[in-house]
């Protein structure tokens, strides 16, 4: 027979379940139904000194077990034939609820009967009846790991929730038919405790594993008790005194990363990228709403814009492990955007599939915060395995990191399908005066396609700056017509993106795409690998563009642009220009996401910008009111003449960027 620590050494449900907890003091975690939905959520509390508890307390919201009660009782579209003899003899019920009531789980369901009889196919006598079962139930739990139930006491009311006379033939029903299922009822928990070992499994250090099998050996159970959040079952561990450690000490700020570090953090960086896009993609196909999708936008491209300056060296790792932060703070607005589509009905049969998905990333999260000494490590494996509780169909590796557009990703989030390729036109002249003729020249740069040709590998020189500042100035304006007539905006605001569009590739690039470089002429790059004339940059828009593309066909780069400009002004741009009351704002808020990230829509008036923030800031807005007054582009000095000014200046950032 083997021991307690044998058993537990082989990965028993209840092994790793709680394998977790070893250096926890207080692990809480709800399991909680919101129309559909079953979430875990998991807060822990440090140790204190020399304690030598720990207690779980699991809970399973109301909701769920009426969920339950539902797909084992109320079987019929939501109701209850509990008793049906004829049609003058029956017991339907229907709405059941439950809820808290002075520490006592209250069952309620809502009911209808008649208890007559037959006499030649006429009801004779009936008794009818419409009103509510009210029952008051003890939770229990066993070994198994079913929550089940025990029926203490009951009545019986009226429609208007008055007990009255009732029929003693209704109580026999109710207490022969109703109360038996009731009994019978069971929610099983083991389902997403085992996705969530599958997890643990992979998350927990070696080193650590004697530690935790010894705590589990200890594990009782506790009193069962009904809360406000639910039906709460503790499990109870004893810690030996030795093991009660102090809280970690702050680690002192790190410096910048060396090219081992950076490579390792680049790879981690990479599969976490690929298992966001993996999972909102399921999490688009499933909750298919335009507000729930508005959320994982802004939660991808959130996450993109924390994790990619650590790679240039803009930020340093002073508060740990990147990937973990962002990993930490994506989970917590996942759980929350998934209870936002539980409340709203939209998990439907897949709850359980979400359940067992979120709980696991809530359990990493929180040790990974509350108990850094237990070294919870997110890892490829525990990636590829919390991904595959969400979507265990697919068969692609959700920890592909790739840059090939993906036609699903740009659907889910407004985008059209990419922009084709415009092949120039032919031109067939008639006579030489055709050949010369400027209006024939004119028609021959008109199209997209044309321009491109024009504009490819061109770095103008100063001879060269009118001609080229009125051919670009075409392209963005084929470009924005292009991007206004899928955007269907409201009037008020297409007149706020013609000047944004213009004076953001202006800001961005001095309206270049291309740099001369020892001798030769490449695309423009900046330091964090920005591309071209709008300055997109791969790594950001991972999936949506191709980046040979960006890189070398100027139209593509513009139209990319302006699209990425477009959402931003939909999504941030215009609920900052209403929040504000003035609908300029935002072109400066859409800048400013579109420079620094979703979290930067409101740095153009936030006092705690930083020096360098407020100058591209103000840089921008001189640009962009500049074109709104009908100003013309000045490529020597990357400005605008506008009718008001003789010259609105704004910093040329061709010398540090290498332009011709």
């Amino acid at each position: 027979m083997n021991s307690p620590l044998e058993e537990l050494s082989s990965l028993t449900p209840r092994g790793w379940w709680l394998s977790l907890l070893a250096n926890t003091a207080v692990i809480y975690t709800a399991m909680v139904l919101k129309k559909g939905a079953m979430l875990l959520a998991i807060a822990v509390a440090p140790l204190m000194a020399h304690s030598a508890e720990t207690t779980i307390r699991l809970t399973v919201g109301f909701e769920l077990i009426g969920q339950k009660l539902a797909e084992q009782v109320y079987t019929e579209a939501g109701n209850a034939q509990v008793w049906r003899e004829s049609d003058c003899r029956y017991l339907s019920l229907d709405s059941p609820a439950f809820s808290h009531q002075d520490g006592r789980l209250r069952f309620t369901t809502h009911g209808t009967g008649s208890f007559g009889a037959e006499v030649l196919e006429t009801c004779v006598a009936p008794f009818a009846w419409k009103g509510f079962i009210e029952s008051l139930i003890e939770p229990y739990i066993g070994s198994d790991w079913q929550l089940r139930f025990r029926v203490r006491d009951s009545d019986l009311y009226d429609e208007a929730w008055n007990k009255g006379l009732l029929s003693g033939l209704l109580w026999e029903v109710t207490e022969r038919f109703l109360l038996p299922r009731l009994g019978a009822l069971s929610i099983d928990l083991a389902p997403p405790r085992d996705d969530l070992l599958s997890l643990i499994k992979v998350s927990v250090p070696a080193d650590q594993s004697q530690m935790v099998k010894t705590v589990l050996t200890t594990a009782v159970p506790g009193d069962v008790t009904v809360q406000a959040t639910g039906v709460v079952v503790p499990v109870v561990l004893r810690v030996p005194d030795a093991w009660v450690r102090s809280p970690p000490t702050p680690s002192a700020p790190e410096a910048p990363l060396s090219d081992a570090e950076l490579d390792s953090f680049q790879h981690a960086m990479e599969r976490w990228d690929a298992f966001l896009v993996f999972v909102i993609k399921g999490f688009g196909e499933d909750l298919v709403d335009p507000q729930i999708r508005e959320q994982l936008f802004d939660l991808l491209m959130s996450s993109r814009y924390d994790l990619i300056p650590v790679l240039t060296g803009e930020i340093t790792q002073d508060q740990g492990d990147p990937v973990r932060r962002v990993f930490a703070e994506t989970w917590r607005r996942l759980h929350r955007i998934v209870e936002e589509g539980a409340e709203r009905g939209l998990l439907g049969e897949k709850m359980l599939r979400y359940a067992g998905f979120i709980s696991a990333g809530d359990v990493l999260v929180t040790l990974e915060r509350s108990v850094p000494g237990l070294g919870i490590q997110i890892s490829a494996d525990g990636l590829r395995r919390l991904a595959r509780m969400l979507r265990p169909e697919a068969i692609e590796d959700p920890l592909l990191y790739g840059y090939e557009v993906d036609s699903k990703l740009r659907k889910m989030f407004g985008l059209l399908p990419e922009l084709p390729t415009e092949p120039p036109p032919e031109f067939a002249p008639q006579n030489l005066f055709e050949w010369i003729s400027k209006a024939y020249a004119e028609q021959a740069i008109s199209s997209i396609g044309a321009l491109q040709k024009r504009l490819h590998r061109w770095v103008p020189q100063d001879s060269e700056l009118v001609e080229y500042s009125q051919l670009m100035e075409r392209l963005l304006t084929h470009t924005r017509e292009k991007v206004l007539a899928g955007a269907a905006l409201d009037a008020r605001h297409a007149p706020i993106y013609a000047p944004l569009l213009l004076a953001t590739a202006l800001k961005e690039s001095c309206w270049r795409q291309y740099q001369r470089n020892r001798g030769g002429i490449t695309y423009l790059k900046s330091t964090a690998g920005a591309i071209g004339l709008m300055q997109v940059n791969p790594r950001y828009w991972r999936g949506f563009y191709k980046v040979e593309r960006l890189q070398w066909n100027t139209a593509y780069n513009a139209h990319a642009g302006a699209e990425i400009l477009m959402q931003y002004f939909r999504r941030y741009g215009l609920k900052e220009g209403e929040k504000t009351g003035q609908l300029e704002n935002a072109a400066r808020a859409a800048y400013s996401v579109y420079n620094a990230g979703p979290r930067a829509a409101a740095r153009y008036r936030a006092k705690g910008s930083s020096p360098r923030e407020r100058k591209v800031d103000a840089a921008f807005w001189d640009l962009f009111r500049g074109f709104a007054a009908d100003g013309k582009v000045h490529l020597q000095h990357c400005g605008v003449r506008a009718h008001v000014s003789p010259h609105i200046p704004s910093p040329c950032p061709g010398g540090r960027l290498g332009w011709g």
